[in-house]
């Protein structure tokens, strides 16, 4: 004959499945929150990693002389990188257009490789060149207006925006931040497809074999700021500080870097630029956790 259990002995089982169900409950929760913690540093370190590379992307792109910080978002005291303060949040530089520059187009419609040309070519003919008229052996300057028509959202023409450097003629005081008059900047009015050759508003007061072409400027900004001092980190661009533009100017475009940014600090030796940046990433109820990281850019 099978034997029940005995009282004592349901007791005993019940007490031990309990046990056991608490300390596996136990497990499983914890084991849930650290993946949870885990996915919540993922994200914010991937977060983290494409904002720093959208700047630094660009950034190896500015015009040398030409980054700026500025104390606040209120576009009050530009000063230049390598001497700015720490607390000065605003970080500003114009790009050469590397679009252009690495563009290449067949020039009669095949894949003829010995006609292709870039958009620009970075070269200057200076026996042919004259202070209004720049020659640039190997550029389409065709080409080039329909590529930066067309990354300007229309905005910029070869009447109306682009803008040569020349080493030697500028420096950050005088392309044009803050209203500046743009006196080391060679304003583009025009193109001679034939030579190809830029057409210019004013002479040149020095010309070299080299040569940037721009069309934009770019900042990057806190905005948003909460009172703990945490921000959205945006980048702005499609603005002209040759032709009295700024990062406030109406027709600018803007892409946000990353949301809940609690650090964003620059700074420049003579050749090079660093970047940090941190960002905050809730984990819980009542926890947050910071990802802080560093980038370098060599100037």
């Amino acid at each position: 004959m099978k034997r029940a259990f005995t009282l004592i002995e349901l007791i005993l089982t019940i007490v031990i499945l309990s046990v056991v169900t608490y300390f596996s409950s136990d497990l499983i929760a914890k084991t849930y929150l650290n993946y949870n913690r885990v996915n919540s540093l993922q994200r914010a370190n991937l977060r983290v990693e494409i904002a720093l590379n959208s700047i630094v992307n660009r950034l190896e792109n500015a015009i040398d002389g030409t980054i700026v910080k500025r104390k606040d978002v209120n576009n009050t005291n530009l000063i230049s990188i390598i001497v700015a303060p720490d607390d000065y949040e605003v970080l500003e530089w114009i790009g050469n257009d590397i679009d252009g520059f690495e563009a290449h187009k067949n020039l009669d419609g095949t894949s003829n490789t010995t006609m292709i040309q870039p958009a620009w070519s970075g070269f200057c003919n200076i026996l042919e060149s004259d202070p209004y008229t720049i020659v640039t052996p190997g550029s389409n300057l065709e080409f080039e207006e329909e590529i930066i028509t067309r990354l300007s959202d229309g905005n910029v023409t070869f009447e109306d925006g682009f803008a040569l450097f020349f080493p030697g003629n500028y420096d950050y005081t005088n392309v044009g931040y803050q209203g500046t008059n743009p006196t080391g900047v060679s304003l583009v009015t025009g193109k001679d497809t034939s030579l190809p050759a830029f057409k210019l508003s004013s002479p040149v007061s020095r010309i070299t074999e080299h040569y940037k072409l721009a069309w934009t400027a770019y900042a990057v900004l806190p905005v948003n700021c909460n009172g703990e001092g945490v921000c959205d980190l945006e980048l702005r661009y499609n603005f002209r500080p040759w032709k009295n533009e700024d990062y406030d100017s109406p027709h600018i475009s803007r892409a946000l870097l990353a949301k809940n940014v609690s650090v964003f600090k620059t700074y420049a030796t003579e050749n090079r630029v660093h970047i940090k940046l941190c960002v905050q990433e809730r984990l819980g109820a009542n926890s947050r956790t910071s990802i802080c990281k560093e980038k370098v850019v060599f100037r």
